[in-house]
């Protein structure tokens, strides 16, 4: 009964030693192209379980820069110009802003990602040509976790979903990924009217 019980033992500790290894694996993997999207822009779709939907054009330019356009929503707009993340309605000329690192755009903006270093991996999953990585942050204000969607040969992120402290999901999908040479200065500023 003692031998039994001890295989039993080392089957689970090496199984468990050898899934480590491979979700190490798979976190650099992750890690490296993170850290190699740079002048990125894309088309995505925007839902959220409150029933909402948008289309519009993201703009990414490491580090720290970001602008989200939206298609018909024209009076809304995102900027993170290296410091702070503006969100800007342009309708009533008012800016809300916050830190970068206090948003979940920073996963996507930091120059350098270590994903174990930097978040908190709650879960790491590969399946059916799909990698979900979960991670949750205290210092990102109002949200619950974030969820990072890749197809997993070649990794690509796909999609994100983040769920806030309300529970309430945003999807956003991301549709004709291209590599930009170079943005223009202005891209990433902020021109309030």
């Amino acid at each position: 009964m003692k031998k039994i019980f001890f295989y039993f033992f080392l089957i689970f500790f090496f199984n468990q030693k050898i899934s480590i290894a491979l979700d190490e694996k798979l976190i650099k993997q992750i890690e490296n192209y993170l850290n190699k999207i740079n002048n990125v822009s894309s088309q995505f779709i925007q839902s959220s379980t409150s029933g909402s939907e948008e289309m519009g054009k993201i703009l990414i330019s490491k580090p720290g820069k970001l602008r989200i356009e939206y298609k018909k929503n024209k009076k809304l707009l995102i900027i993170a110009d290296g410091k702070w993340l503006h969100y800007f309605d342009t309708d009533i000329n008012e800016i809300q802003s916050i830190i970068i690192e206090k948003s979940p755009a920073w996963i996507l903006l930091k120059k350098n990602i270590n994903l174990k270093k930097d978040f908190n991996i709650n879960k790491l999953e590969k399946k059916r040509g799909k990698i979900t990585l979960t991670i949750i942050d205290k210092n990102i204000e109002n949200i619950d976790k974030i969820e990072l969607i890749f197809s997993s040969s070649p990794i690509k992120l796909k999609k994100w979903i983040i769920t806030d402290i309300d529970e309430t999901e945003t999807t956003v999908a991301l549709l004709n990924i291209k590599k930009i040479k170079k943005f223009k200065p202005k891209t990433f500023e902020l021109i309030e009217n």
